[in-house]
Parts: structure tokens; sequence; C-alpha cells
């Protein structure tokens, strides 16, 4: 794992990759966000997770272990779009909020959006957090993700 400060590192990684179409998504780099008693969270890099890999290929999703008195509180990732991936849930379904960090390609603002997929409520839900909002095709592509969620999240490990 690397640390950074994690702003900097994922805005480095989004301005080297170019934004790609809703069709062909990119994962640039992830990591978990920890925590420790007494200590402010930290962001942190993980060369070795994969979400979009691991997700597509396992039942069910696994961060790995968290360090020595450390515990996972979220996973991130950088990529081309703010649209989740299919098997995304499964991060959520694993107790942890996904938070996504994508370029705006809808202008040349170069901004960054942030949104985090997590259960709000019992709910699957996506919200935005940065002040660039979800463009009106984004809300629609996020509905079919989380309409098409919806059903899997009984499939997999319930929240711990």
């Amino acid at each position: 794992m690397k640390h950074g400060i994690p702003g900097l590192i994922l805005i480095s990684l989004l301005l080297v990759v170019p934004p790609a179409s809703a069709q062909e998504l990119k994962e640039i780099a992830c990591g978990k966000s920890l925590a420790k008693d007494g200590a402010a969270p930290q962001l942190v890099m993980d060369d070795a997770l994969h979400v979009m890999e691991q997700t597509r290929a396992n039942a069910r999703f696994d961060p790995g272990a968290p360090p020595p008195g450390a515990t996972i509180k979220s996973i991130f990732c950088a990529r081309s779009d703010i649209v989740p991936a299919p098997s995304d849930y499964k991060v959520v379904a694993a107790g942890y909020p996904f938070m996504i960090f994508a370029r705006d390609k809808e202008a040349r603002s170069g901004r960054t959006r942030i949104a985090i997929l997590e259960l709000k409520d019992g709910q699957l839900t996506m919200r935005s957090v940065g002040q660039s909002g979800f463009t009106p095709d984004m809300v629609q592509r996020i509905r079919t993700f989380l309409d098409a969620s919806l059903p899997e999240m009984g499939k997999t490990a319930p929240p711990r």
C-alpha cells in the first residue's frame, strides 16, 4: 500500500487518463479509508485492490485485511465514469460505502465528480458529494444500475 495525500493522488491519476465513454469504463486506482482509535480516518491507496475485477470475478467482495489496529471504513476508486460498474453493489453488500471519483467529461472544466454508493434506510443509493452534481444522462444510467442491483443485493452477504 502507498500512503499519500489522497485528493492529490486521485486528481493526478484522473489527469493522466482521458475520460472514456460509458461503454468503456476504466478503473484507474483504488484504496481504502482506514480508521484507528484516536486518529482521524486516513485514505490509503492499495495497488492490490481492483474493485471492478474483484466484483466481476467473485460472488463476494473482499477488500483484504486492514493493517494491525485499523478498520476499513469505506472503499474508493478513481474511474473514467461516475456511474457504477454492474457489480459495484457487492462492495456495499459487503458492508462498505463505495466512493467513486471521475473526471467531468461533460464539460471542459476538468472538475472531478465525486459520488458515494451506499445503503440508506436499507436501500442502495448513490449521491453526489462534489460541486458537480449528476447530469440527466448520469441520473438515468445510475437509476438503471440501481434497478438492476436491487435483486442482486440479496444474493450476496448481508452488511456487517
